[in-house]
């Protein structure tokens, strides 16, 4: 075990003292440290990688990961934008409104599609920021076994 192994190790144990306390309490604070210890995890196994950090597969590797991971942004903000425009399309509807309670009930309709929209955009940010650490974490895992290893699942 090396100096710079004890020094991570450390590290997160400190941060992890320090901060995951303010994360925890109910489903929220769980899945907030949850996520707070993914990422260490993912920060302790970019720092395990420095020692192969030269060979070109590894940066090979990690284009096609990152880029993987570009295209369900992409894909994401393209779903986005599109469900907008249907919303969008719904505005001509509020002029043929003849009485004060369907243009009450037709704005209150595109209020609550907005919302909807935007929490289920927030939804699936959140699902690709997890699937992104849970793939960078086996990535990693797989740049540091010996050559000709299985990998372990």
């Amino acid at each position: 075990m090396s100096n710079t192994d004890d020094s991570v190790r450390s590290l997160s144990a400190a941060l992890e003292a320090r901060y995951l306390p303010f994360l925890s309490g109910g489903k929220a604070g769980n899945a907030l440290s949850n996520q707070a210890v993914r990422a260490l995890q993912n920060w302790q196994a970019t720092l395990g990688l420095l020692p192969v950090a030269h060979e070109a597969e590894t940066w090979q590797s990690l284009v096609q990961l990152q880029f993987s991971a570009h295209q369900k942004l992409v894909e994401e903000y393209g779903n986005l934008l599109n469900s907008w425009a249907v919303w969008l399309q719904r505005f001509p509807q509020l002029q043929q409104a003849n009485t004060l309670s369907k243009l009450a009930e037709q704005e209150v309709d595109l209020v609550m599609r907005a919302i909807q929209l935007q929490g289920n955009h927030w939804i699936n940010l959140s699902d690709l920021l997890e699937n992104f650490q849970v793939n960078y974490a086996y990535w990693a895992h797989l740049q540091l076994q010996p050559e000709g290893a299985a990998p372990a699942v």
